[in-house]
């Protein structure tokens, strides 16, 4: 049996570059979606704040005013809940973008030799 050649690589400057521009625009929407969840909880902060201060949440204990904020301000906590999974999907894009760089530079140090 005769033994499997090695598939040839094309790495050409266009993969390259191809590459380098996907690991950019990952970045940029992994850094839109971190400040998007930045956002979203501050907003959530400043009306729970808001809240506290005028008695609307109110409470014996931690777990009572927690439950009575998630109750009066839903949406705020699903927009960060949403915001946080943005920016976790974001993460991914960026480290799967990066690992295919990381593969690029390595297939171009062993083409060199």
């Amino acid at each position: 049996m005769a033994a499997a050649q090695p598939r040839l690589l094309a790495m050409d400057e266009q993969t390259i570059s191809d590459a380098y521009e996907r690991l950019k625009e990952a970045r940029m929407r992994l850094w839109e979606a971190a400040e998007h969840a930045i956002r979203a909880r501050l907003a959530l902060e400043k009306e729970r704040a808001a809240r506290l201060m005028t008695g609307e949440i109110a409470g014996k204990n931690e777990s009572e005013r927690e439950a009575r904020a998630r109750e009066l301000l839903h949406s705020l906590y699903e927009a960060v809940e949403a915001a946080e999974a943005e920016e976790r999907q974001a993460r991914l894009e960026h480290d799967l973008a990066k690992l295919e760089v990381e593969r690029v530079e390595a297939v171009l140090r062993w083409l060199k030799g």
